[in-house]
């Protein structure tokens, strides 16, 4: 899990799911509402499923059900969804306040489930005997399957702790676990589930994109690889659309049967603005070139699109080969692509030999990642506030406050569809907080360039958390109302409108 540097807001954050989880099922333990929030991240299980999995102890005993004990083994999933049997074993620690996620795993919990895993493999009867019933009873499920088949095993040790187990104790364990060769171990501390949490939602992206004859060069760098590209612009389109199978469908032959796809806007999650139709000189001047007379040099007018994915894959030595991507976002290109895609819409015929650059990055270092969608858009005027959208706080922030109710804008009007009253805008936040926290109500009314510029460290730090936001922004919304609410009186009475103008 690495040397991360702590966070308070990490910590709420996770706290405010877990919380969430609480009052909804009406759980009496933080420690029960990290189950179901851990459980859905890593497996989208449903809240019965869950409940289902847990072999708990601690949580048997209070919510009513069966008592005995669980020797180590808080949880376990089966999944055969795939024909081969996946068995999961899950050991749970919820840290209750900031300063003990800061603590390393506790190395007690490991000769409990290695004793628990030699049982289970040599079929110890009286380990049925030992255990609460429930955890029985999936003992005996895996038993019936050895029957069948050899299963794959995985040991997962899931807590909001910020350091997994200590070195020597990792190394005995390890060495424990994998003298059988059908057993992977995942750690899983609270940085891994917040990036779970701001990445939930979104949908992953695959698709698979044609290579204009060789017009291709690949590089790579450590942590990175760089693949530049020729192609055309109606398969640039198809591959944000919202069908998985358009997506994947390198041989259309009509390309006018793509017209009744939307695009899918997860594409652009990673992108530092939200298209707006339209609205801007170089949107209407990029639909314009592409449908002009002058459309086939439409290549050296663009500066491309840039991709990033977790993997792509191509035949090298095949002309025109087709790339594969997996988990691919569009972080610079999303103005071009919009308004392709509207000039598509409304005269494809127009798009027939059409071409544009494409440089794709495979890397999976998220600060690379943001750091090339930040270094490369530079066709459209971008603010610092969009720039910082794609920052891990923002997306943090963004995620602590859905669990509350509020939708906050990284992106101006990210949410303009949500009620007025529930949007937090990021950067009427940056205000709030310079001035309320810091002292600085002139600057923030003044000067909001700097907000998300030299003031934003000091603004949005891993403290902000979503109740250190919502106090100064709502006592700063019910002043409005009261500003707004004497206004009206101070205009229809001139003396009060003297003494109290000030206001």
């Amino acid at each position: 899990m690495g040397d991360i540097r702590p966070s308070l807001q990490d910590f709420s954050t996770i706290n405010t799911y877990v919380k969430k989880y609480n009052e909804n099922l009406e759980l009496n333990d933080l420690s029960n509402g990290f189950y179901f929030l851990a459980l859905d991240l890593l497996h989208d299980l449903q809240d019965d499923e869950i409940r289902d999995s847990i072999t708990d102890s601690h949580f048997l005993n209070s919510t009513g059900r069966e008592k005995g004990k669980d020797r180590g083994i808080d949880a376990v999933y089966i999944n055969e969804d795939n024909g081969k049997a996946n068995i999961h074993f899950y050991n749970f620690k919820y840290a209750y306040s900031f300063e003990k996620t800061q603590s390393h795993y506790p190395s007690g919990e490991i000769d409990k489930i290695i004793s628990f895993i030699n049982d289970v493999i040599s079929k110890e009867e009286i380990l049925l005997q030992q255990v609460n019933p429930i955890l029985a009873s999936k003992v005996e499920e895996i038993w019936q399957i050895f029957d069948m088949q050899n299963p794959d095993f995985h040991i997962h040790l899931c807590s909001n702790l910020y350091h997994g187990l200590e070195a020597t104790e990792k190394h005995r364990f390890e060495n424990s676990i994998h003298r059988h060769s059908n057993f992977r171990i995942h750690y899983h501390g609270i940085s891994d589930f917040v990036n779970k949490l701001t990445r939930k939602e979104r949908k992953v992206v695959n698709a698979k994109l044609p290579a204009i004859d060789r017009h291709f060069f690949e590089k790579s760098d450590g942590d990175i690889r760089a693949l530049i590209v020729h192609i055309d612009i109606r398969d640039l389109i198809r591959i944000v659309l919202d069908d998985e199978q358009i997506r994947e469908k390198v041989d259309i032959d009509d390309f006018t049967s793509i017209r009744k796809y939307r695009i899918l806007e997860d594409a652009f999650e990673d992108n530092v603005r939200t298209y707006l139709k339209q609205r801007s000189k170089i949107n209407r001047n990029i639909k314009y070139t592409a449908t002009s007379e002058d459309r086939h040099r439409f290549f050296y007018y663009n500066n491309g699109i840039t991709i990033t994915c977790d993997n792509f894959s191509y035949p090298r030595t095949q002309r025109a080969p087709i790339i594969e991507l997996s988990n691919l976002q569009v972080v610079n290109g999303s103005q071009t692509i919009h308004a392709l895609y509207d000039a598509f819409i409304e005269d494809p015929e127009k798009f027939e030999d059409l071409d544009i650059l494409c440089r794709i990055y495979q890397t999976n270092n998220s600060e690379l990642s943001t750091r090339i969608a930040e270094y490369t858009n530079s066709q459209n005027p971008v603010s610092s506030r969009d720039i910082r959208s794609i920052d891990y706080i923002q997306q943090k922030l963004e995620q602590e406050l859905k669990a509350k109710g509020f939708f906050y804008e990284r992106k101006k009007n990210q949410y303009y569809h949500e009620p007025k009253s529930k949007r937090i805008d990021s950067e009427k936040s940056g205000q709030v907080l310079l001035a309320f926290y810091h002292g600085m109500p002139s600057e923030a009314k003044n000067q909001k360039k700097k907000i998300f510029a030299e003031r934003y460290d000091d603004i949005f730090h891993d403290n902000v958390t979503a109740d250190s936001l919502l106090l100064p922004y709502m006592l700063f919304e019910r002043i409005e109302r009261e500003k707004s609410r004497k206004k009206e009186t101070l205009v229809r009475d001139v003396d009060d409108f003297e003494r109290n103008s000030y206001i």
